[in-house]
């Protein structure tokens, strides 16, 4: 019989992620242990990530002796071998095989029995959850809600949401997003994930902010055991020492690569202007402010020189008019617009 190669994409994270896996299933032969060792000897961080990912996977394993539904609901699903192997052939097309199969065999499975929502560009939307909670997506929103007998827990992929939490105190409300956790404290807040950055705005009550545990040193790990701690309720209670709270009027912003900044003031309520269809700027930069603006419209800005990037603007506008946004803007301030083609707006100094 022919001996299977395995053709791998992905970061060397990921690669190392889908060779400790199938080293230990049932599809590892001498010759992929021989691909392995070939892999590993490309290059030295080929045997860095490999030994980070098979220290993560020491380390679920461990949590093999636990009992909790969940576990048991993935070994019904690992029983069914045909199911799997179609599975898993998918997977390895993508070249995410680690990430995916981490997560999936260690009880997070039913993650998947979520309801799911989005909003275009320009697009607002309100929904209420069956909890009696709130969510408001902002333009281009991707987000997932799950709820359990325990837990409530909304995943932000992209974009930005303000949350209105109904209070349970035996069910707590958490916000997944970028490589961090928000954690409700009985409050009204708003995320905005974009550009590998997540920034968390607190309009009423507290929230606690809960970055990923650096365990492996590979950031999408990290990522994988953190989440999977969560929903085995090994980190329900974060320490208040590695977690900032925030209260009302208080912001905070944190990235992918897991740097927290410290809270800072600031106006809550010009932050969430959105929600009643306004942008609200007070001496901010016009390149931020524009920013802000081509979220909700299909366009984008280009600048004539640096230094009209820092011109200062203080502002309300409406989100929906783009030409009374561009007309106040060029009153205002000593600048001029030009349409260019393919929705491109040139911003250059007004000579006149």
């Amino acid at each position: 019989m022919k001996s299977k190669s395995y053709k791998l994409t992905g970061t060397p994270q990921e690669q190392a992620g889908f060779w400790v896996f199938t080293q230990h299933s049932d599809e590892w032969t001498t010759a992929a242990e021989q691909q392995l060792q070939d892999w590993l000897a490309q290059h030295d961080s080929n045997r860095l990530e490999y030994e980070r990912a098979l220290k993560l996977w020491q380390q679920l394993d461990q949590l093999k002796p636990a009992s909790f539904p969940a576990r048991q609901a993935a070994q019904q699903i690992r029983a069914k071998r045909m199911q799997r192997k179609q599975l898993v052939r998918k997977i390895k097309d993508t070249g995410l095989m680690g990430l995916l199969v981490l997560t999936t065999t260690f009880g997070l499975n039913e993650y998947r029995l979520t309801d799911r929502y989005a909003t275009a560009v320009g697009e607002r939307k309100s929904i209420d959850l069956v909890d009696g909670s709130q969510i408001t997506l902002n333009t281009d929103t991707q987000l997932s809600v799950k709820m359990t007998g325990n837990r409530r827990v909304l995943s932000l992929a992209k974009g930005e949401v303000y949350v209105a939490v109904a209070h349970e105190v035996d069910r707590p409300f958490d916000v997944i997003a970028g490589n961090g956790r928000i954690h409700d404290i009985g409050t009204r807040f708003n995320v905005y994930s974009a550009n590998n950055t997540t920034q968390v705005t607190v309009a009423e009550g507290q929230v606690q902010i809960i970055p990923d545990s650096k365990i492996t040193g590979a950031r999408w790990l990290d990522h994988v055991i953190s989440r999977s701690a969560f929903w085995l309720h090994l980190n329900s209670t974060p320490s208040n020492d590695e977690s900032p709270t925030l209260v009302v009027g208080q912001q905070i912003s944190y990235n992918d690569q897991g740097q927290v900044n410290a809270p800072i003031a600031t106006n809550a309520a010009n932050v969430i202007a959105w929600q009643s269809g306004r942008l609200v700027f007070e001496m901010a930069p016009l390149e931020a402010v524009l920013s802000q603006v081509q979220r909700y419209h299909k366009v984008s800005f280009q600048y004539s020189g640096e230094a009209i990037k820092q011109i200062r603007v203080s502002a309300s506008f409406e989100i929906d008019n783009l030409p009374k946004i561009l007309n106040t803007l060029q009153a205002a301030l000593p600048i001029k617009t030009q349409q260019l083609q393919d929705g491109k707006i040139m911003i250059s100094t007004n000579q006149g």
